[in-house]
């Protein structure tokens, strides 16, 4: 009860109405913890043209939301890629980062699977994009070390039933379509995925691209 109810003396009405009030205080707290959550949610970007460059990363995570610990609002993107796009990546490993990307090439890109997730789970995504920012270069390898095996370590991360088929290494729709099929077996919560809605005029991002003619 509040402290200014509990120290005064009322009439009965009035008691009955601090009683209220610190029920709906009460309920309110309640209520605004529960909508204190981070959504994370898994991409895959069709190959093809961004601005002037080839569309990498092909899969990529995003988390939004608010954290529920200190009601921090979450809004970043994460995916791993060549540092530069070119046909060495077909026989070598290259240097690679974790990449951020506008909010277009998010709208561009195809989701899968979208789950809540605690702040411990939130701590433990961001470790995984830690630790692969510091890998020592070259990080990226087309067959052992891709987007694909980024958004892989991330699910685990969040014990989800991540495949190891190696059918999938360079196949990241469909890795996370079974991840989402997989998913939707247990007792997470699932959220399907919508239509791809390409943007018109997309502007060109920073990440320094030529060519390639390989999916990722």
């Amino acid at each position: 009860m509040p402290y200014w109810c509990a120290n005064q003396k009322l009439s009965g009405g009035s008691f009955r109405v601090c009683q209220l009030l610190a029920a709906a205080l009460f309920f309110f707290a309640l209520a605004s913890g529960a909508c204190a959550e981070v959504t994370l949610t898994f991409y895959s970007h069709h190959l093809g043209t961004y601005g002037f460059g080839i569309t990498f990363p092909h899969a990529h995570v995003e988390l939004s939301g608010t954290t529920g610990a200190d009601a921090k609002p979450v809004k970043a993107n994460f995916g791993f890629t060549a540092e530069t796009i070119s046909p060495s990546i077909l026989s070598d490993s290259v240097e690679g980062a974790v990449v951020s990307m506008p909010d277009d090439y998010i709208a561009m890109s195809q989701p899968h699977l979208s789950l809540p997730i605690s702040d411990e789970q939130y701590r433990s995504v961001l470790a995984v994009v830690d630790r692969w920012r510091k890998y020592p270069q070259p990080s990226y390898n087309l067959d052992t070390h891709n987007c694909v095996t980024f958004v892989k370590e991330i699910a685990i991360a969040l014990r989800l039933p991540a495949s190891n088929n190696v059918k999938f290494i360079r196949s990241p729709k469909e890795f996370l379509e079974d991840l989402q099929l997989r998913t939707s077996k247990t007792n997470r919560i699932v959220a399907t995925g919508r239509p791809q809605r390409p943007i018109p005029s997309a502007q060109p991002h920073t990440t320094k691209t030529k060519t390639v003619r390989t999916g990722d």
